[in-house]
């Protein structure tokens, strides 16, 4: 049991609502309250120390309240009392490692790629992405406004906006240009119907190739969106597919 004890105080989070318990008894809210997780990364912390024995749980009228578990940590002091050097040491070791596994699992988002071979040369696909793109990109399904937006332009500077006009005259930002290469790459940041602290980043390369050019299109910075990240690039990664399925009808 004490292994298992170790294993369940070696992430932060997990340790800091054990904390919380040895304080005073909580429920789930309660503690979703007062920590950046939600209710069900809370809910799952709590089913680790409990089957532990470092925690335990009454049912207070229609919730579960957690409390700490005397029996288990006691067992946890006897065991680092008799062994206080080797338990020490361990338990740094372990929570170092457990502390880099969930921060590589937080920050490994794989980009979207997606790259399409096009009848068109680079200058000329180049265009029609950028000083065409209102000629071709679906605003009534991938757009702020839907059914109202009516156009989008992208300002060719670095540093200008992608801008969506709604048929009442509104403006949404999209993004805003970081690099503008004519002919051969363009980035920006992408925040469609989201504060621009949201905002991911998308690289668009063209070269070319025998029977026209080679588009390839990355998106990436999924991190910031945190615990939505993986959700997010999900529904781009199809998005994109219709994006683009779009751009080539237009071509």
């Amino acid at each position: 049991m004490v292994d298992a004890q170790l294993e369940a105080l070696g992430v932060a989070t997990r340790r800091r609502i054990y904390e919380m318990l040895y304080d005073e008894p909580r429920s789930v809210q309660d503690i979703a309250d007062e920590l950046p997780v939600s209710r069900p990364a809370v809910s799952q912390h709590l089913k680790v120390l409990v089957g532990a024995g470092l925690a335990r749980s009454a049912v207070q009228g229609t919730k579960h309240i957690y409390s700490a578990d005397p029996a288990g940590v006691g067992e946890l002091r006897s065991w680092a009392e008799s062994m206080w050097a080797e338990a020490i040491d361990r338990f740094a070791k372990l929570a170092m490692e457990k502390e880099k596994e969930m921060l590589a699992e937080e920050v490994r988002v794989e980009p979207i790629v997606k790259t399409r071979n096009l009848s068109l040369d680079p200058d000329a696909a180049f265009a029609l992405f950028t000083e065409k793109i209102a000629e071709w990109w679906p605003m009534s399904t991938h757009s702020v406004g839907g059914d109202n937006a009516v156009s989008v332009r992208i300002e060719a500077m670095v540093g200008g906006s992608i801008i969506e006009t709604t048929d009442d005259g509104d403006e949404h930002e999209w993004g805003r240009v970081t690099s503008w290469e004519q002919g051969k790459r363009l980035e920006f940041t992408w925040y469609p119907g989201r504060t621009e602290d949201q905002a991911t980043q998308v690289e668009v390369r063209f070269r070319e190739v025998r029977e026209g050019s080679e588009m390839i299109l990355i998106h990436t910075g999924w991190e910031v969106r945190g615990e939505r990240a993986g959700v997010d690039r999900g529904g781009y990664d199809t998005g994109w597919e219709l994006v683009l399925a779009e751009f080539e009808k237009a071509i």
